[in-house]
């Protein structure tokens, strides 16, 4: 994606083991700054380097409008998680991370977070309703966790569009562009890149980035590769490499397991380019020195300003501003009761899970569509209830062949002998011998219903045997479900009081810029020693940098600023918990399935082996 690829191999050697060592030591720094609420921003992109210095490779996928991101991103992983909607492209950025349990996380403006099923990703991102709409406002960006092996090795992020217009450059977060290992710039086939898109292009190309260009929609194109080849005349230069991919074939392939349709989508070629931007750990601990030898400098900007104005009179602003400012806090609080509102729905369902559960299938059908019903024990009590059926069913269809056969057998036998089979003593007819052979097959076909008979009642024994414990562990699973929604109002309550015990210790602590002498003394002694060290993969022009850098930030003289307490704010900040009294209002529907609501009650008798007379004469 950069120059970066060109740093010597000596110098890349041991870059695996620096960056944890660098990350330990920017984290005390960290913990040095974060008590200052006046860099918290500049301790915000600190702590933005610590993660992503020790989460996946990050790759961020780019384009305008209707390209087709998050259908390729929704081909990565094989299902479609994110949703596709026409009318409302994706209006948030997407980090997709590998995650055991998978569920939403939602980062809002203000440092809330709030954890969602997989159900409200929707809501989140592309969805039209009013509560989705005041979500949207407040947030940050999602976390998306999936159980999916691409993502144990790069984190993958699904941007909102780029926002181009007339001739001017496009805009996009150049803090998120700085946070990533690698770009993915999407352009659909036959529809080149925009002269905005291009000016963005190379301004990234003078910063030393270059992304690699995906074509997408092959599949729509009636001559991709001319698409192609013109595309790498225009803005080849701008670009590491070029790749052509139809989403749409690969997510179709995967879900009907079509192999050749899967060739012809070539998303070997793009998963290929996700792994060499995986493998490539020299070139990310680079990237993060680089970082944060961009970091110093905004910090040393930072200590710049300080003396320059009243940072007490400054810090105390921000606070009245942030507790006084009533429409901030109603804003606020009415996003709050849009989360509250969206727990309310989902309790509701919970509880009423089973209400319309009379009979085995239904309560099947439930456990499959609520995964929150579903761990080994259901899956053990499933598998029964699914060959209990299964068998039933192959039992009705040979006794039906049975009697099919049995039937069109006696009309032969009422035609020819004016009798059915049952009142038969066979004589010498001519037609007996055919009649004898039929009636032995028939005992044949009878024998085999005797068994499967008995197949379908040992299976009913079994699945009876576990069907009222199950029901016992569905109520407790319903119930766990239950208690961790009211639980994450709880935690969003905790939240709300916790900011109210903050803005007061705000006003109390002023004089807490203090501990931006400490990490005066704290770079200069640990981190410059650290970064100065010959076998980190740094240039000399990086030293060089990194030496001025931490000079002007140990001239500038804090220790004379001394600080002192203000009395408390008057705090406007509203801090009522939301009320969530959903026991009473959604009473939990009781499973309790009977015997009879389980099992078929109208499973056809065997027929009875035909016992046919012979007369010698």
């Amino acid at each position: 994606m950069t120059n970066r690829d060109n740093i010597p191999l000596e110098y890349t050697a041991s870059a695996n083991n620096i960056l944890p060592q660098l990350v330990d030591r920017l984290r005390q720094l960290y913990g040095i700054i974060a008590q200052n609420t006046y860099v918290k921003d500049t301790a915000k992109h600190l702590n933005r380097i610590i993660q992503d210095a020790n989460n996946q490779t990050m790759i961020l996928i780019v384009g305008k409008e209707r390209v087709g991101k998050t259908t390729l991103v929704n081909g990565l992983l094989g299902r479609s998680v994110l949703s596709v909607n026409d009318k409302n492209p994706t209006g948030v950025n997407t980090f997709l991370r590998y995650g055991e349990h998978e569920e939403v996380k939602a980062y809002f403006l203000d440092g809330v977070v709030a954890v969602f099923d997989m159900s409200k990703l929707e809501l989140l991102t592309t969805g039209d309703t009013f509560a989705s709409q005041i979500l949207r406002e407040h947030l940050d960006y999602l976390e998306v966790y999936l159980k999916n092996d691409l993502l144990k090795s790069v984190t993958i992020i699904d941007s909102v569009s780029l926002e181009a217009g007339g001739g001017e450059m496009a805009y996009f977060s150049e803090s998120l562009i700085n946070r990533v290992d690698e770009i993915f710039w999407v352009l659909r086939s036959g529809s080149k890149a925009i002269n905005a898109e291009i000016l963005l292009i190379e301004t990234l190309k003078n910063k030393g980035v270059e992304p690699l260009c995906v074509i997408n929609g092959i599949d729509t194109n009636d001559d991709p590769e001319a698409f192609m080849r013109a595309e790498k005349e225009r803005i080849g230069q701008l670009m590491s490499d070029f790749v052509a991919i139809s989403a749409t074939n690969a997510l179709e392939a995967q879900q009907s397991d079509n192999e050749e349709l899967w060739h012809k989508s070539r998303y070997d070629n793009l998963i290929a380019q996700i792994h060499r931007v995986a493998a490539n750990s020299d070139k990310k601990t680079y990237a993060i020195l680089i970082r944060f030898l961009q970091w110093l400098e905004r910090f040393r900007f930072e200590l710049t300003v300080i003396p320059q104005r009243d940072p007490f009179q400054s810090a105390v602003e921000n606070i009245e501003k942030y507790a006084g400012d009533t429409q901030f806090e109603f804003s606020r609080y009415q996003r709050d009761l849009a989360i509250v509102q969206e727990y309310e729905q989902e309790y509701e369902l919970v509880a009423n899970v089973f209400k319309k559960v009379q009979t085995l299938y239904q309560l099947l059908q439930t456990i499959s569509q609520n995964d929150y019903l579903q761990d080994e024990n259901v899956d053990s009590f499933t598998e029964r209830a699914i060959s209990y059926q299964q068998l039933l069913r192959e039992y009705r269809n040979m006794h039906s062949e049975y009697m099919r056969e049995y039937e069109r057998l006696d009309a032969q036998h009422k035609k020819i002998h004016g009798k059915g089979l049952m009142k038969a003593i066979f004589g010498h007819h001519t037609q007996n011998e055919f009649f004898k052979d039929r009636v032995n097959k028939l005992n044949e076909q009878q024998v085999v219903c005797i068994t499967q008979f008995n197949k379908v009642q040992e299976a009913e024994a079994s699945m009876l045997q576990a069907v009222y414990s199950v029901q016992n562990y569905l109520m407790d699973l319903t119930k766990k479900r239950l208690g961790r929604i009211e639980q994450k109002v709880q935690e969003l309550n905790q939240q709300r009081a916790k900011e109210k015990r903050q803005l007061k210790l705000y006003a109390e602590k002023l004089n807490e810029f203090s501990c931006l002498i400490e990490a005066q003394g704290y770079i200069k002694e640990v981190i410059q020693p650290f970064l100065m060290d010959d076998k980190l993969p740094l240039r000399a022009k990086d030293q060089e940098m990194l030496k001025e850098t931490i000079n002007n930030i140990m001239t500038i003289d804090l220790s004379r600023n001394g600080l002192l307490a203000r009395s408390q704010m008057n705090n406007k900040m509203e801090n009522k918990a939301i009320p969530f009294e959903m026991k009473e209002k959604y009473l939990l529907h009781t499973l309790a399935l009977t015997e009879t609501d389980v099992i078929s009650n109208d499973i056809p008798e065997i027929p009875r082996k035909l016992n046919i007379q012979y007369n010698n004469e």
